[in-house]
């Protein structure tokens, strides 16, 4: 893919009753009872041949993969290259042509309205954004889904009213505030991302170790927590890009590796991180990594560092006494790094004074985002709380 074009999926349908369908149905089942299975058989013959000097794990490995990849092929997707597929408009309707054995099968393509415009860039024969397009059959309801991956240039990211600072900690998923320079420096907007995801993260995790260590069935939890910790990274991201672009303003991150990536988070940080700048390079937001190094341990204040100012999930700056929460202020840094590095460029104007009004507030809720209880007890939050779904589900289990 070239480096100056985006990959986007957009997905649409088409209807049972299609009279062409039957064309497409006949090349799937080619595909699906003759193709895959002589593709199976050939690879066993390898597997099983004794002269092919291989490590009997690597076989092994092998077999193992073919046998999940055909685990689920009833809704396995059949490829078509752009060559044999493209896509025509007629009265505002979407026909989708399929080149067969049996001749070309011309389809009815239900697409949401949201994707129209992206949809009108791909039609026409031999057209360079049209991509690859994957039919998937739907056996409760009939459909075929069509994903169409489509090949749009990457739109070219605007200037910055100032900079949004992400922090991605322990005890929150991620945490993000906004900062700008006009006259002065100035904070505002801070949002905790997530806390409801943060529940069921920590309660899959504590289910899926005691039945790992009752010896029950633990795989079921550690393929819900696997998803549900995606689920959330994209949930989050979204959150944070749309908070951005609603603002004008550009995104900094810290600069991770796939090592840093530990077990204390409740998220991968790396994911979030390629997952927010994935989603800035399609809607052409400004993307800056800044050094992670001390960005919780010092003051945005006075700019003093200590390792003694973070206590738990509390910051108290040693030298000027200002306290505000961890989490806020390694975002509140964040920011400041991308917007010294913008200012050093000539890009953003230097600050005259630094004004921390309105950061002794609580964060404010954003999407499913729902703001932290204070001065309460466990035993009374468990007992005005609601018992969520899993825990539901335990039970009858039970």
């Amino acid at each position: 893919m070239d480096s100056e074009t985006i990959k986007l999926c957009v997905k649409g349908v088409i209807p049972p009753r299609d009279p062409d369908l039957r064309k497409l149905m006949h090349e799937y089942s080619v595909y699906k009872r003759v193709l895959i299975p002589r593709v199976k058989q050939a690879v066993r013959q390898v597997i099983k041949d004794k002269s092919i000097a291989v490590y009997a794990q690597q076989k092994w490995m092998v077999d193992k993969k073919l046998s999940e990849y055909l685990k689920n092929l009833p809704f396995h997707p059949m490829p078509f290259h752009n060559q044999s597929v493209w896509l025509e408009e007629k009265d505002g309707r979407f026909w989708i042509h399929f080149k067969t054995k049996q001749g070309e099968a011309v389809c009815y393509l239900h697409v949401p309205i949201k994707y129209h415009s992206l949809i009108e860039k791909a039609c026409g024969e031999d057209n360079p954004v049209l991509g690859q397009v994957e039919l998937i059959e739907d056996k409760k309801y009939g459909w075929v889904n069509c994903h169409i991956t489509l090949r749009l240039p990457k739109p070219e990211p605007y200037q910055p009213k100032g900079w949004l600072g992400v922090d991605v900690g322990w005890n929150k998923l991620a945490t993000s505030i906004a900062c700008t320079c006009n006259s002065h420096l100035r904070f505002f907007n801070p949002t905790f991302h997530g806390k409801e995801y943060k529940t069921r993260i920590i309660q899959l995790r504590r289910l899926l170790k005691d039945y790992a260590r009752k010896g029950k069935a633990w795989k079921k939890w550690d393929y819900r927590l696997k998803h549900m910790v995606k689920y959330a990274v994209g949930s989050v991201a979204k959150e944070i890009v749309s908070k951005a672009k609603k603002l004008k303003f550009g995104i900094a991150m810290e600069k991770l590796t796939f090592k840093s990536t530990t077990k204390g988070y409740l998220v991968p940080r790396y994911k979030l991180m390629v997952a927010v700048e994935t989603l800035c390079e399609r809607e052409g937001i400004p993307f800056k990594l800044v050094p992670a190094q001390y960005t919780s341990m010092t003051c945005p204040k006075c700019s003093y560092k200590d390792d003694k100012n973070r206590v738990g999930e509390r910051f108290r700056c040693l030298k000027c006494g200002y306290q505000a929460d961890a989490d806020i202020v390694g975002a509140m840094n964040i920011s400041l790094k991308a917007l010294t590095d913008a200012q050093m460029e000539g890009v953003m104007p230097q600050a005259s004074g630094l004004r921390l009004k309105g950061l002794g507030l609580k964060p404010k809720p954003l999407g499913h985002v729902a703001r932290p209880l204070r001065g309460m007890s466990d035993d009374l939050c468990k007992a005005t709380r609601k018992p969520s779904k899993i825990e539901s589900e335990v039970k009858k289990e039970g």
